[in-house]
């Protein structure tokens, strides 16, 4: 797909279910940007507030608005639907109970696609706990390469925690989701891991945003990601082990990195263990203990944590380590959010 000489078209794509207290801080965050050549696309999921309302509100005075009204169909469906109606030559995912900083945002991106032409813009979020409490990783400081050729950084970008399972921290060539065929998939759980792990196959080039505009809400009553259930991690098992078992790509450093992308996630699935039954823990721990080898130092930052504990403690006694480690991270974010 060529790129447009003068402007970058923007498609950015915001399902919506039941976020009424958020929404406008959203789509006011979008609307106020320096930069107008973009289509905001809203995808009602069934909501049963008045978040429908709200979209409807906004249509009638901003042109960039598109609206798509529809059943429930949960995150993955209603993301998809939007991707599908997209013209952009871009594409950003923003979820509604988020909002962006700044007003020159896509006149950046604009800027820097102009200048590189990459495949995929990674940029990182703040992560918000409350208006006292908004921080950013910013783990950037790292890479020392900003852009160019995704095989030569992609290691690092796992290492780092850059390249991520999260579809909103990536803007993204429109035409490498739609002929690749990139949708998420529909009635899973977390489904961002295996969508994100698919796209590490197809990109060529990459640039990374310096500034951090994304805002992430943490800890909302009512986010499916507040609380893990089963049904979380039964699905990240899924996905792990089919990202596991995908075939490899003509690279061996892409693919030592979409193994360290797998890594973190099955990290996931050890420190979330004892969320599951205990028939589905002991259906699954053959698998479990078979990819011990994705337990290694170098792979992620995350895991080389995990190493600390790993080179003294059996992998039970980790497993175990882990669930006290994820309790006290979820009293952690809940006391942030009282600040």
């Amino acid at each position: 797909m060529e790129i447009q000489k003068e402007e970058i078209f923007f498609s950015i794509i915001v399902p919506v279910y039941n976020v009424e207290v958020y929404l406008p801080q959203c789509l006011e965050s979008i609307l106020c940007q320096s930069f107008s050549n973009f289509e905001l696309i809203l995808v009602n999921d069934g909501s049963t507030d008045s978040s429908l309302e709200i979209c409807k509100q906004y249509q009638k005075n901003f042109h960039q608005i598109k609206l798509i009204d529809k059943k429930n169909g949960g995150l993955s469906d209603a993301r998809n639907k939007g991707l599908l109606a997209a013209k952009g030559d871009y594409i950003i995912f923003t979820d509604s109970d988020d909002y962006w900083i700044g007003n020159q945002v896509l006149e950046d991106l604009n800027d820097l696609i102009k200048e590189t032409n990459p495949d995929v813009i990674i940029h990182e979020e703040s992560r918000f706990f409350s208006e006292n409490d908004v921080t950013c990783k910013y783990n950037q400081k790292f890479i020392k390469t900003k852009s160019g050729k995704f095989e030569d950084e992609i290691i690092n970008l796992v290492y780092y925690d850059l390249y991520v399972a999260s579809a909103w921290d990536k803007v993204i060539k429109r035409s490498i989701l739609i002929d690749n065929q990139l949708f998420f998939p529909v009635g899973r759980k977390s489904e961002d891991i295996e969508w994100c792990g698919k796209l590490m196959h197809y990109l060529k080039t990459f640039s990374i945003y310096s500034k951090s505009f994304y805002t992430y809400r943490q800890v909302r009553k009512g986010s499916i990601t507040t609380t893990v259930s089963a049904k979380h991690i039964e699905d990240v098992y899924t996905m792990v082990k089919n990202g596991l078992n995908s075939e490899e790509t003509e690279s061996q450093i892409i693919n030592k990195a979409i193994e360290n992308y797998w890594a973190c996630n099955y990290v996931v699935i050890l420190k979330d263990f004892y969320v599951l039954s205990s028939k589905t823990q002991k259906q699954i721990w053959n698998d479990l203990v078979s990819w011990k080898y994705l337990l290694q130092n170098g792979r992620n930052i995350k895991v080389n944590k995990v190493m600390k504990f790993y080179s003294f403690l059996s992998f039970k006694a980790v497993i175990f380590f882990l669930n006290g480690y994820r309790l006290k991270t979820i009293l952690f974010k809940k006391y942030r959010t009282l600040k």
